[in-house]
């Protein structure tokens, strides 16, 4: 029995590495229950800045993040609810804009 619980174990493991099974991402819900249907958000970016807009009403939590040539990073503060808010280089131009819920 022992070693059958192993195996079973084992291929769960090879197959949460090797990606076959996989949890639906869930976002936070206007009132901090789980929700598949997270806030309405677009991003964008210019030569030395990030950009993040959320549109869906509630207090959610966010920021924009972004990722800069020369291995430059910066991230806004963070903010709540619908708003827009801009993050800036520390160093080079931005390649990369994410949005981080909380």
């Amino acid at each position: 029995m022992r070693i059958r619980t192993a195996v079973a174990g084992l291929g769960m493991g090879a197959a949460l590495i090797l990606g076959g099974v996989s949890a639906p991402a869930q976002a936070a819900g206007l009132d901090g229950a789980p929700s598949a249907l997270g806030p309405s958000c677009t991003k964008g970016k210019n030569l030395t800045n990030g950009w993040g807009k959320c549109t869906t009403a509630g207090s959610y939590k966010w920021r924009v993040n972004v990722d800069c040539t020369l291995g430059g990073w910066g991230s806004s503060s963070i903010v709540t609810g619908p708003t827009r808010t801009n993050a800036y280089c520390n160093w080079g131009n931005v390649e990369q804009v994410t949005i981080e819920h909380f």
